[in-house]
């Protein structure tokens, strides 16, 4: 019996000097079973309350709660090099778009349908042969955004840009299709940013700025506001 104990206490030193990361491994994840078995625990106590939350917000009709609830880390390779906090209740608000006004009316009215706490009161629309214009006065920062981000993935073939300006800052952003929910952004002094839209932009409203940023447009602030003006 001694001469077995013997042979599995080398099997096991044999074992660690030869697989040491492996036995790290399964001795790690041995120690670490108990707080999986607490979450798995906590996930199963918390379920009723999320189940609670989507029937409250079915028969309210908004989605205030599941745009937090179902918030996941963003997956994004972007960096955050500094941040430029902004005022945006300060900007004038437009959205640039290469598209039919029929078309645009129904698409907004759907995305105000199905996020009814998105504000487009005072929306105009104006239209010459080759864009059309939306103009959202009382918007919110994060409702800006994914207005941009609803009619970028609405018209896919379609030029979408949001312009914001307050006479001396403005910038513009694009829906970014290599991203994951996000966008990218110019501003009128050549800087480059992204927003995530996991971020509460509402409440922290800033603009993470990056240079190393891909912003795939010919157009810059300049030429949008030009276009912004000649036809409002």
């Amino acid at each position: 019996m001694e001469i077995v104990y013997i042979f599995l206490v080398l099997a096991l030193i044999i074992t660690i000097i030869k697989y040491p990361k492996d036995v790290s491994k399964g001795v790690i994840g041995i120690m670490l079973l108990p707080f999986e078995r607490i979450w798995d625990l906590f996930i199963l106590i918390t379920l009723p309350i999320k189940l609670i939350i989507l029937f409250a917000e079915e028969r309210l009709n908004v989605n205030y709660l599941t745009r937090y609830l179902s918030k996941n880390k963003s997956t994004s390779t972007y960096k955050t090099i500094g941040r430029k906090p902004i005022s945006f209740s300060k900007f004038r608000k437009y959205i640039v778009i290469n598209g039919e006004v029929t078309e645009i009316k129904k698409s907004i009215n759907e995305a105000k349908r199905i996020s009814p706490e998105l504000n487009i009161e005072g929306l105009a629309l104006t239209a010459s042969e080759t864009h059309s214009i939306i103009e959202l006065p009382s918007i919110g920062f994060y409702g800006f955004n994914y207005l941009i981000q609803w009619l970028a993935e609405d018209f896919q073939s379609n030029e979408v840009y949001g312009f914001a300006s307050n006479g001396r800052s403005k910038f513009l952003v694009l829906n970014d299709l290599n991203g994951e929910n996000s966008l990218v952004s110019l501003t009128n002094t050549g800087k480059k940013f992204w927003l995530s839209m996991y971020d509460d932009l509402d409440k922290k409203q800033f603009l993470r700025l990056n240079d190393t940023l891909k912003v795939e447009t010919s157009l810059t602030t300049d030429s949008l506001e030009l276009l912004v003006k000649r036809l409002t």
